[in-house]
């Protein structure tokens, strides 16, 4: 919508009105966009105030250039009138959302649980009364907080909260990606422009009417400020040189400045140059400017003025071209003079940090140390933009070289984490050339080695860098060395390493003087999953019942259990850490965590949390740009999808992991991909397919450490080979295996071995093998047991020993009934017919009937939680859950919740 007279302000504001009006049946978002001076202020302003006067909540935010740099700043300014009480939200994200807000002293474990957490504050609030959350100059605003914005404006569709922004330009970053209605305010046309210059200086001589209507072009600002001034004019005045417009109204704000007794001009610069809003704050430092005593009433000539909004305990500029005028026309050693005032007065350390800087010039250590503090303060609130700039700052007020060094190789780290190598290559620049001590040499090496893309391709560049972290190591920083090294590991996993580079990484690991550190264990299981299995496997079972371990190691260790193929290990780990990530807020974490859990639910038969974890994982993997755990929880979520008859589904799954990592080369999610499309040609009946999909992921030349990789692909490459007739390849591949599993002491691989033995065997040593794999434990692996016992009795009725054969095909049958893999069990029912034995329908389970998101709510409706419970737990907003049990009631043949529990434990006990 494009807004450019009068007449079409007025019809902005009442399609902004609207939106306002229709809070109550669900939210919605709107950017007024327009250059300085434009209207867009008084425009979001006009409907603020109607909002209010209509019984809206108004929250409301003013981003201003001196607090970018402020971690969170505008939303503490935002949520300030609400965040008194936050007993509603869940611990983890209330957690993180005082941290952000500086009232907790503790890191921000993810910036997208401060999100959570301000959308469900948001809408505990509303449930009280609509809200109207306004922010103004979003183009200022720092850049956490429009994440938040952003991350808020995409989830509001059933709640009564509407969001209006005001910007000069269309936004980048974050707030690009919000969901509004772009309102773009333009210059008036001429009537309107002459109707508005009419309206405040109807006495204006013509000339100087023709002449601002001919420069002004229409901008609102212009017109009203020039033509209130020229208003004042002596008779006779000649305006004969014009400058650009901005200049022009800077100057007429400057002019209209330098009018004002001396302490209301103190107050104005102080204000001007304030972080902060605060009218104490800004009375007490400019007492320190002037001779004079400076009171609160010393500001009514700028309120008379229209500078400066009047009354309150804040001091707002009616326009942010009255702060640049104030900034614009004060030489900068009174601006250092103002600084230094604010500095002496602010009791919060990173603003007087900010401000002591700004009055600095010559290199001070004391000045540099305050901002020091001030980056690991904002780096601990999720502002890695706000602590680069901090740092350095600090470097270039550092008296000492190296010290500067220091504070430049701590920058560039913060600017890589923040994705912009750039910016890291250029501080490393600056940092080598100092004499750096050998821990930060070497940390600035390392940094400087991830500005590539992160694959290292061959073994020189993986010697290199296994090099620097025993320099590291050797300096001291064993920490550094770790985590370098779990960087390393994690690209060599996903990107799948040759077996050189994977010896490089385990023996700089085993180098390291460490033993049980969980980081050190998951190196060596995704760098050596073979070799080093066993060993870490039993490191795993003492650490992983230790009760002392922090929910980050728990995740590394239980990852590294997922990596191993040690699947109830895996879930035993990991439920004991999921519980803390989620407390925590750390929810890039818990998606990976969720994935991993996901990985061993399929494997041990639970396949109703399946559902539910990896729905959760993707969501969460997708909402915090963890692509790889959005992808493996896709893959799981495709496997289930194909096991239980839907193709379509599964394929579309498959399709979204291949379109994203195929450019990328991630053969570890490509290969879980075709496993996915292997397991839908399987049942659908099109063995060759499935085959033809998995030949290549176990060709005999790609197998080796990577092969927990392909774990959970073993049985499904086996089946399709022996259903194709590739009996001898699928034999070779058997034998290739075996040696890795005994290797590795991986039981499902083990299990693997004796399935495809007794599958692929020749006649007279099939029964034996079949034996021996039915004696064994593989029935702690209900599909892979299933499909066991499917198989030998299918052998059995081709031996004609049809009554022998009915047993294990029954057996097979309520397994695959169990599991609701249903193509499976209809193949099942097919043997036992051909044996001479009818089975009755399948009985469909109601839980069946459910999404697994919706199964997840139902089951936690039935624990007894409310529907806000609910969504916390989910971070989901209550109306959402409502809107779930609403519609999942009528499948299950209920009317109410008390009905739940009963319904859902007759359908777990139908298809068991």
């Amino acid at each position: 919508m494009q807004v450019g007279d009068l007449l079409g302000r007025d019809l902005a504001q009442a399609r902004l009105g609207a939106l306002v009006d229709g809070v109550a049946e669900r939210g919605a978002g709107a950017l007024v966009v327009g250059d300085p001076g434009i209207g867009k202020t008084a425009l979001v302003t006009a409907v603020a105030e109607q909002a209010r006067a209509d019984g809206l909540r108004v929250l409301r935010t003013s981003a201003v250039p001196s607090e970018a740099h402020i971690p969170f700043a505008g939303l503490g300014q935002l949520l300030q009138p609400v965040v008194d009480d936050l007993s509603g939200l869940p611990a983890g994200p209330r957690d993180a959302l005082m941290a952000a807000l500086g009232h907790l002293d503790r890191d921000v474990p993810d910036p997208v649980a401060v999100a959570l957490a301000a959308l469900g504050l948001l809408r505990d609030r509303a449930a009280e009364a609509p809200i109207l959350v306004v922010a103004e100059d979003v183009h200022w605003l720092d850049r956490l907080t429009g994440d938040v914005l952003a991350f808020v404006s995409r989830r509001i569709e059933t709640d009564p909260i509407v969001l209006l922004a005001s910007t000069r330009e269309l936004p980048t970053g974050g707030l690009a990606d919000a969901r509004w209605e772009e309102i773009v305010i333009e210059g008036l046309d001429e009537d309107s422009a002459a109707t508005l210059v009419a309206r405040h200086a109807p006495d204006l001589a013509p000339h100087l009417r023709a002449r601002l209507l001919d420069e002004a072009r229409g901008n609102p600002l212009a017109l009203v400020e020039l033509s209130i001034a020229w208003s004042r004019l002596p008779p006779g005045t000649l305006i004969s040189s014009w400058v650009p417009l901005t200049d022009r109204l800077l100057a007429s704000f400057a002019s209209r400045v330098g009018a004002l007794p001396p302490p209301c001009r103190a107050l104005l610069l102080v204000a001007a140059l304030d972080d902060g809003d605060e009218r104490a704050e800004v009375v007490a430092a400019a007492g320190a400017l002037v001779d004079t005593p400076v009171g609160d009433d010393d500001l009514r000539p700028a309120e008379e003025e229209r500078l400066v909004e009047p009354g309150g305990h804040r001091v707002r500029f009616r326009h942010p071209l009255v702060r640049s005028a104030i900034r614009g026309s004060t030489d900068p050693a009174a601006q250092r003079d103002a600084h230094a005032a604010l500095a002496a007065v602010v009791a919060d350390p990173d603003r007087a940090a900010w401000h002591r800087a700004a009055a600095t010039t010559a290199p001070d250590e004391a000045v540099a140390a305050a901002l020091e503090a001030a980056a690991d303060r904002a780096a601990r609130r999720g502002g890695a933009v706000v602590a680069v700039t901090a740092l350095e700052r600090a470097a270039a007020l550092s008296p000492d070289p190296a010290t500067r060094g220091r504070r430049l190789v701590r920058a560039a780290e913060c600017a890589a984490d923040l994705g912009r190598p750039d910016v890291a290559g250029r501080l490393l620049d600056e940092a080598e050339p100092l004499p750096l001590d050998p821990v930060e040499r070497a940390r600035a090496a390392w940094r400087r080695k991830l500005l590539g893309d992160g694959v290292w391709r061959d073994v020189a560049q993986v010697r290199e860098i296994t090099a620097i972290t025993d320099r590291m190591a050797a300096a001291g920083d064993v920490d550094g060395a770790l985590d370098a090294l779990v960087t390393v590991a994690v690209a060599g996993w996903w990107t799948n390493f040759d077996d050189d580079r994977r010896r490089l990484v385990v023996e700089a690991a085993e180098r390291l003087p460490v033993t049980d550190d969980p980081r050190l264990l998951s190196v060596l299981a995704m760098a050596a999953p073979v070799d080093r299995g066993a060993l870490v496997a039993a490191r795993l079972r003492r650490l992983g019942s230790a009760t002392d371990v922090e929910p980050m190691g728990l995740l590394l260790l239980g990852s590294a259990a997922s990596t191993l193929a040690h699947h109830e290990q895996a879930a035993d780990i990991l439920d004991l850490a999921i519980p803390g990530l989620r407390r925590q807020g750390r929810l890039s974490n818990l998606s990976g965590a969720l994935a991993a859990r996901a990985s061993a639910a399929w494997f041990l038969g639970t396949w109703d949390l399946l559902g539910a974890i990896a729905t959760e994982a993707l969501r969460l993997g997708d909402e915090t740009e963890r692509p790889a755990n959005a992808a493996s929880a896709r893959t799981h979520l495709g496997a289930l999808a194909a096991c239980r008859g839907d193709g379509d589904e599964a394929t579309a799954l498959a399709d979204e992991v291949e379109q994203f990592f195929r450019p990328l080369g991630a053969v570890p999610l490509l290969d879980l991909a075709a496993n996915v499309r292997a397991l839908v040609a399987l049942a659908a009946g099109r063995p060759d397919d499935a085959y033809d999909r998995l030949a290549p992921v176990f060709a005999l030349d790609q197998l080796g450490q990577s092969v927990p990789l392909k774990h959970n692909a073993i049985p499904t490459y086996l089946d399709a080979a022996a259903g194709s007739g590739h009996v001898a390849e699928a034999r070779a591949v058997v034998e290739a295996l075996a040696p890795l599993a005994r290797r590795s002491g991986s039981p499902i691989m083990a299990a693997g071995v004796a399935y495809g033995r007794a599958l692929l065997a020749e006649e007279g040593d099939a029964e034996r093998l079949y034996a021996a794999l039915l004696a064994s434990d593989i029935a702690r692996w209900p599909f892979l047991h299933a499909r066991a016992l499917l198989a030998h009795g299918a052998w059995l009725r081709r031996q004609r020993r049809v009554t022998e054969a009915r047993v294990p095909l029954r057996a097979a049958r309520d397994l695959f009934d169990g599991l609701g893999a249903v193509p499976w069990g209809e193949r099942a029912r097919q043997e036992l017919r051909a044996a001479g034995e009818a089975s009755a329908q399948r009985r469909v389970a109601v839980t069946e009937q459910l999404t697994a998101q919706e199964l997840e709510i139902a089951r936690l409706a039935a624990s007894g939680l409310t529907n806000r419970q609910i969504g916390q737990r989910l971070f989901l907003s209550h109306r959402t859950i409502g809107s779930h049990l609403y519609h999942l009631f009528p499948k299950l043949g209920i009317t109410s919740r008390t009905e739940l529990a009963g319904v859902l434990a007759a359908g777990s006990e139908a298809g068991d």
